[in-house]
């Protein structure tokens, strides 16, 4: 037996020891059953990004989506919080209380682009529903970031929040996603979940740019240099949405979203009485950067002002594959 198989044992042994120590539900035949089935995930998932190629990325990918399938379907699984897969390449996204969760993750293919797989687990009066999303940004308009998506399209992302909303909409939902994008830049997404006649969509205006924008946004997307990390956290105690403000990183590249970085501000998403989400500056600095949505990427250099030789304007923005980080 593997070394590596031995360490997963002897982790899933003491999660489960350590998990029903302290957990109010009994160890039953029900959990052992997804217990085991987890541990079985956990095994293959970390292939996913770890795989020597496109083509072991994807078995592994299909392999999981085709097993969380499966699983998600059952009754009993809508509870189990699958504690030991998102820890590993599987983000789940959920909120106390709520009956929808979102479960996501993503190939990083050779090419820099990434690829995402996804479910959304609904528990309802006549038991489970699962959808399978798939990735189909390639097909989506160009106006995307305003426009409503119909299930089974899906702009695909890693979500690792949810915020079950009542206002200005009943029963939707915002949620938090991270898109590696391509190899010059990384996306982040504000978009909203809702079920019409009993399926997913996504894109609802309840965000506002400011009091006085009479144009609310449907989602809200930033792009960003690929060294860079942006803050977009939820924070229940105040609910409230804090994001880092995005700038270029030198004059002359105002306008590439390939040299934004964060400019060391913030701006905040507050709903107001009606329930529109208001963006505003931001004063804080402490809202829980420690944790970070389940995402294996390398660090990378940050962009600098390119020496004078190179500031050609017709050749500013072409990506350099010179440069250290492919920029």
């Amino acid at each position: 037996m593997s070394m590596l198989r031995k360490q997963s044992i002897y982790l899933f042994l003491f999660w489960v020891v350590n998990h029903f120590a302290t957990a109010n539900n009994p160890l039953t035949a029900q959990n052992m059953d997804m217990m085991m089935a987890e541990q079985d995930l956990i095994q293959v998932s970390p292939l996913i990004i770890a795989g020597e190629n496109d083509s072991a990325k994807f078995a592994a990918a299909e392999w999981v989506a085709e097993k969380l399938a499966e699983l998600l379907q059952k009754k009993t699984s809508f509870d189990y919080p699958f504690d030991l897969l998102k820890h590993t390449t599987v983000a789940i996204a959920s909120a106390p209380k709520c009956n929808v969760r979102i479960f996501s993750f993503n190939v990083i293919r050779e090419s820099g682009t990434f690829y995402h797989y996804g479910f959304i687990q609904r528990k309802t009066r006549k038991g489970i529903q699962v959808f399978t999303l798939r990735d189909s940004l390639d097909a989506a308009p160009k106006d995307f970031s305003e426009a409503t998506i119909s299930y089974p399209e899906w702009y695909g992302a890693l979500y690792y929040q949810l915020i079950p909303i009542s206002k200005p909409y009943k029963n939707h939902y915002i949620v938090l996603g991270f898109d590696g994008h391509n190899i010059h830049s990384n996306r982040s997404v504000m978009d909203v979940l809702y079920f019409e006649n009993n399926e997913p969509q996504w894109g609802k205006p309840p965000f506002r740019e400011s009091i006085e924008d009479p144009s609310p946004e449907v989602r809200w997307t930033w792009e960003y240099h690929k060294g860079a990390k942006l803050v977009l956290r939820y924070l229940a105690e105040k609910n409230i949405i804090v994001c880092d403000e995005l700038g270029p990183s030198y004059p002359a590249a105002k306008g590439n979203p390939y040299y934004y970085i964060p400019t060391g501000d913030y701006s905040i998403f507050k709903p107001n009485k009606s329930g529109f989400w208001v963006m505003a500056p931001s004063d804080l600095t402490d809202f829980g950067q420690e944790e970070k949505p389940n995402v294996l990427l390398p660090e990378r250099p940050m962009p600098t002002e390119p020496p004078e030789e190179n500031k050609d304007p017709k050749n500013l923005f072409r990506p350099d594959p010179n440069s250290p980080d492919g920029d």
